[in-house]
């Protein structure tokens, strides 16, 4: 019996030693494999919410505050984390009839009074649905959805700059998330791009589009999950699924060949983000999300730490790092 107990023991610390090493291994390995990214990171603050059902999707900065907005892998409402000076918030997000909010709330941005949630609903038609901002700092918990800009495009991310909202889809060819044939465009470099990113100028009183058409349209690439807008005007694309390595894409718009997009009968301004037009690109770890743009760096939301996903947790995925890019 004392043999066997001994037996026991050391199994179970070979097991232990293994798990440490591949777990060090890991760890490790991902500094290798992305180790330009690394060399330029820096660790901006840890993402809330990990050890829950959250799924971080979108991310925002409103003041001094982040905001960071996701689904709940459960059946619990979709919800956003405020964060300021080292304290995190949960607010739950609710329906006006007082239901769950269940969006999978892959963007999150900000505009007057209002902040903006990304709404699929896998159909045509997907949505911007606003809430208060006052409804979601005021401290109890949880906000109300007041009201929604309807889009005519799978809407999966969303930034403001100025009075304009970015609002664009994503794609990934043999999955669910496909566009319609007349979102996926060939570019006059030859590329073939296969989503949107339309443009809408803000009423500044109500905060939804002055016109139900858009101002511009941009032409992407596939598996886009965010957006940022960089000091010199530059457009950052962050692009990533599943385990693969993710990609920040950095187009100079002054280089980007443009055409016209139909709408409805109108002909709206198109620019291409292509291999024309694109300054640098940077391969990030897996599962980035949206971006923030602040002081010269860009700050790269990641979900991968997440208890759907887990194997964050022993790499990168706990934080969201910073890269520079003006």
């Amino acid at each position: 019996m004392r043999k066997f107990t001994a037996f026991l023991a050391r199994f179970f610390l070979g097991l232990i030693a293994f798990a440490l090493s591949l777990v060090f291994l890991v760890f490790v390995g991902e500094k290798i494999f992305y180790s330009y990214f690394f060399s330029q990171a820096q660790v901006e603050f840890a993402i809330p919410g990990l050890w829950t059902g959250f799924v971080p999707q979108g991310f925002d900065k409103v003041d001094e505050s982040y905001i960071v907005s996701g689904y709940d892998k459960s059946d619990a409402p979709s919800s956003v984390y405020v964060m300021k000076d080292g304290e995190n918030t949960r607010v739950d997000l609710y329906n006006a009839d007082g239901s769950a909010y269940l969006s999978h709330a892959g963007g999150v941005t900000h505009f007057g009074d209002y902040m903006y949630v990304a709404y699929n609903t896998g159909e045509e038609i997907t949505y911007c649905d606003m809430f208060l901002l006052s409804d979601v700092f005021d401290g109890d918990g949880k906000a109300t959805k007041c009201d929604s800009i309807p889009l005519p495009n799978q809407i999966s991310y969303c930034s403001v700059y100025g009075n304009k909202l970015y609002a664009g889809a994503f794609y990934r060819e043999g999955s669910q998330y496909l566009t319609p044939e007349s979102h996926q465009l060939k570019t006059p470099s030859g590329d073939q791009n296969t989503a949107l990113m339309m443009v809408y100028t803000l009423d500044e009183t109500t905060g939804k589009p002055v016109s139900d058409k858009p101002d511009l349209v941009y032409s992407t690439l596939s598996n886009v999950q965010g957006m940022c807008i960089t000091e010199s005007g530059r457009i950052v694309l962050s692009t990533s699924w599943s385990i693969y390595p993710s990609e920040l894409f950095v187009y100079d718009l002054t280089k980007a060949s443009e055409g016209e997009w139909d709408y409805n009968g109108e002909k709206i301004p198109l620019i291409y983000l292509d291999g024309a037009c694109l300054d640098e690109s940077v391969v990030c770890p897996p599962m980035t999300e949206e971006l923030v743009y602040e002081n010269g760096r860009v700050i790269i939301m990641c979900e991968s730490a997440c208890t759907k996903y887990w194997f964050g947790k022993i790499t990168s995925g706990n934080f969201a790092y910073s890269i520079p890019l003006a």
